[in-house]
């Protein structure tokens, strides 16, 4: 069944996706009731939506503080509670393969840390309702020495710009990175490795506790800077999921020191992520109700809502993006074609950061080749 979202657009059906947004702030604990009772045929919908954008751990804790009027059909119900409970075992086996994927490497000589996924889970108020993804992590010795080790181990694996893919683990995606992020522009992308760098140290070193092991993961004040490069660059190669923004919401509200404010504006010019940060933070503020204290950058509600309709529209990674066609990764002209035509879209949120990316992909390209 396709929801009216899909069929009608957004904007048509708008008070749906304002009762979704509700019961997000619900399952984060800022309200307990929603503004109306959905019907049966809307609660649907919210299950829906909230499969697409990977929250459905989310929406079911804000089912939960629902009075016992406002709860969905026992029939809706019961399928939510099924999803959850997978989303809790698969979180569960993540935190203990990151352990010990983290361990593994750190044994072989390579110092590193364990990038978003069960990390930033933690930072929510129920850390096993987070969807979970794969693990990515973040390894010291520099990227011909990664791809060597890697490559002694799985040969067939080929690497980008920042990672190569690990497929050790069956039922586990792993991506070792070299560096944890990117940008087109040349220079901005120079000023972020030496970011990266700067800061690589503290980050393998600061450990995060699951009830399944313990690993190293980043800070708050790195993931400030590293989160909201990572959700930017989702909005470029593949499109972004609420999922995201919510964790970002959740590094927010932990809040700033006046020497952190001013160092995560400087680094937002450095890097030129000063708009980008103010379109995520009215998302945060308008739909996910983060105070105001705990925004440095002011948002931009032009630039938010362009934002917001890119995530409604996309769906996690894209996959629910009709607006262009899905092709394997595997045929590299018509996913080059297709990666062009989303970056046309942003020329006029994000001029630089466009105009630089034919020429990375270009050098990308012969980059590659050089490495398979």
């Amino acid at each position: 069944m396709q929801t009216k979202e899909t069929t009608n657009g957004n904007k048509a059906h708008a008070p749906l996706i304002e009762l979704f947004f509700s019961l997000i702030r619900c399952g984060i604990g800022k309200q307990n009731t929603l503004p109306r009772t959905p019907d049966a045929e809307e609660w649907h919908e919210l299950f829906q939506i909230s499969q697409k954008q990977t929250l459905a751990g989310i929406t079911f804790a804000g089912i939960e503080h629902l009075p016992q009027e406002q709860r969905p059909p026992k029939e809706i119900l019961f399928k939510w509670h099924q999803l959850c409970s997978v989303i809790r075992k698969k979180n569960a086996e993540l935190n203990k393969k990151s352990a010990i994927v983290a361990s593994k490497f750190n044994s072989e000589g390579f110092p590193n840390c364990i990038l978003k996924g069960q990390g930033l889970a933690q930072l929510y108020p129920d850390p096993t309702l987070r969807t979970p993804g794969d693990i990515d992590i973040w390894l010291e010795g520099g990227c011909k020495e990664i791809i060597r080790y890697v490559k002694s181990c799985t040969p067939q694996s080929s690497p980008t710009y920042h990672h190569i893919d690990f497929p050790i683990a069956p039922g586990f995606d792993i991506e070792a990175h070299f560096t944890p992020s990117w940008m087109y522009s040349p220079i901005k992308n120079r000023r972020l490795q030496k970011f990266f760098a700067s800061n690589a140290k503290q980050q393998f070193s600061n450990t995060t506790q699951t009830p399944e092991g313990s690993f190293p993961a980043p800070s708050i004040t790195f993931n400030r800077i590293y989160v909201l490069l990572h959700i930017y660059r989702h909005l470029f190669q593949e499109g972004i999921g609420l999922r995201q923004l919510l964790d970002y919401y959740f590094i927010l509200d932990k809040g700033f020191t006046k020497a952190e404010e001013k160092e995560y504006l400087q680094t937002l010019r450095a890097l030129g992520l000063r708009n980008f940060a103010a379109a995520t933070t009215y998302i945060l503020m308008e739909k996910f109700g983060l105070h105001s204290d705990k925004c440095p950058v002011m948002p931009n509600k032009k630039r938010g809502e362009f934002l917001l309709n890119e995530i409604m529209t996309a769906g996690n990674f894209g996959r629910y993006d009709s607006r262009y066609n899905i092709v394997s990764k595997d045929n590299e002209f018509k996913h080059f074609l297709n990666s062009m035509q989303r970056i046309v879209r942003l020329t006029a949120q994000y001029p630089s950061e466009t105009l630089w990316s034919p020429y990375f992909k270009i050098w990308h390209y012969i980059w590659r080749k050089r490495h398979q």
